[in-house]
C-alpha cells in the first residue's frame, strides 16, 4: 500500500508557511486538496488555489478535482470550478488566483479564506520563471498574503513543488537552510519544509516500464529521490585566507565582494561584501546605481574588468556558496570578454 502525501502531521508544528517539496506523482496536489475540502465541508474554511501565471492556472481548472473524483473521494459532494470559483454543493469553497495578477485583487476580501494552496512556487528555469528580478515575486506572494490574512494571523500557506533549487528565491527570502542530511520535516521559526520521499511509492515506480527506461538518470534522481537537480556545485569553493579583496558589486540591492588569489588568478565572489567604502563598487544594473558607486558601463574595459572578465571566461571564477552562484552567475558570465 502506497503512504500518499497527506499535511496532517506537518501541521502539528503549527507553522505559518508550509513547503512541500515531494517526489513527482507523490500525492501533494491531491493531499493537500483534498484536506482543504475536508476542512470546508467540516468547518466552512474556505481556501485559494493559486498558480504563477493565468495562463497555468486556466489549464489546471478544468482538471483540478479530477483525481480526487477518480478515486472517490466526496462521492457525496458536487465539486466545479465556475469562472474564479470552486464550490461545493453550489456553495463557495474558494478561489483561484494568478499571483501574476494578484496586484489588481488587493480590496476583494477573503474574510473566510483560511489556507492557501500555491501550486508549483518553484521554477525549473526552463519552461517557468519567476516574476521579476531578484525576489520581486516574493514580494507580490506577501502583498497577497496580506491582502487574504489582514490581522488575523490564521492563514496557513502550502508551498508546493518539485525539487528543483534549495537556492529558490523563496528560501533565499526567508533564510532556509536545509541540513546536510536533511530531515522530513525542517522547521525554521514559522516556516516548515517538508521534503516528502517515500519508499512505498518509489517501490510501486520501480515497477514501471516507464521507470526502467530513466533509472540512473538524472531525471529519476530528481523526480523520484527529491535530489535538487538545478544545484550545481562545480564553482562552490571556499576563498584561501591569502586571497585579496579586489573590488566590490552591487546587485539586485545586494551587496557582494570579489576576492582575488594572486597566486593561482582565481577569483572568489563571496556574499561578504569586504570594504564597500572601496572606490571600486560596481553596479551591474541600473536599479543598483548610488553616488558613489560606479556603472559596469564606465568600467568594463578597464585593466583589472578585463583581467577578471578574462576569468569568467576560462572559468577562474568561484562563489562561497550555492545562493551566490545562483544569484550572479548568469549575470558575471554575461561579463565574459568573448561575446
Amino acid at each position: 500500500m502506497i503512504n500518499w502525501f497527506t499535511p496532517n502531521e506537518m501541521l502539528t508544528y503549527n507553522c505559518l508557511f508550509n513547503f512541500v517539496i515531494g517526489d513527482r506523482g507523490g500525492g501533494k496536489s491531491f493531499g493537500t486538496l483534498k484536506f482543504c475540502i475536508d476542512r470546508f465541508i467540516k468547518h466552512k474554511e474556505e481556501f485559494i488555489y493559486l498558480r504563477r501565471y493565468e495562463k497555468e492556472l486556466d489549464d489546471s481548472k478544468p482538471t483540478l478535482f479530477h483525481a480526487l473524483k477518480k478515486e472517490n473521494k466526496f462521492p457525496e459532494n458536487i465539486l466545479e470550478v465556475k469562472g474564479d470559483r470552486l464550490y461545493c454543493d453550489g456553495k463557495c469553497m474558494g478561489y483561484t488566483l494568478a499571483l501574476s495578477t494578484s496586484m489588481k485583487k488587493k480590496s476583494i476580501p477573503y474574510s473566510f479564506v483560511k489556507w492557501i494552496i500555491f501550486e508549483e512556487f518553484m521554477v525549473d528555469g526552463v519552461t517557468s520563471r519567476y516574476l521579476g528580478h531578484g525576489e520581486q515575486e516574493v514580494m507580490i506572494f506577501e502583498n497577497l498574503y496580506e491582502t487574504v490574512d489582514r490581522l488575523r494571523n490564521e492563514t496557513r500557506v502550502f508551498f508546493l513543488a518539485n525539487a528543483f533549487s534549495q537556492a529558490n528565491i523563496y528560501f533565499t527570502r526567508y533564510g532556509v537552510r536545509l541540513p546536510n542530511p536533511p530531515k522530513r520535516y525542517n522547521k525554521f521559526g514559522p516556516i516548515m519544509v517538508c521534503l516528502w520521499h517515500d519508499e512505498t511509492y518509489l517501490e510501486a515506480k520501480r515497477k514501471t516500464e516507464f521507470y526502467q527506461i530513466v533509472k540512473n538518470t538524472e531525471y529519476a534522481s530528481h523526480a523520484y529521490n527529491n535530489e535538487f537537480f538545478l544545484d550545481k556545485t562545480h564553482f562552490i569553493r571556499k576563498r584561501p585566507r591569502n586571497a585579496e579583496f579586489h573590488f566590490g558589486i552591487t546587485y539586485l540591492g545586494e551587496n557582494y565582494g570579489v576576492w582575488v588569489d594572486w597566486n593561482k588568478g582565481f577569483y572568489y565572489v563571496s556574499n561578504k561584501p569586504g570594504p564597500m567604502n572601496s572606490k571600486k563598487v560596481i553596479s551591474l544594473s541600473l536599479a543598483d546605481n548610488r553616488p558613489n558607486n560606479i556603472n559596469i558601463r564606465r568600467v568594463r574595459n578597464m585593466p583589472f574588468m578585463k583581467l577578471f572578465r578574462r576569468a569568467v571566461d576560462e572559468n577562474r571564477v568561484f562563489y562561497d556558496n550555492l545562493e551566490t552562484w545562483t544569484k550572479l552567475n548568469e549575470t558575471i558570465y554575461l561579463m565574459r570578454t568573448v561575446v
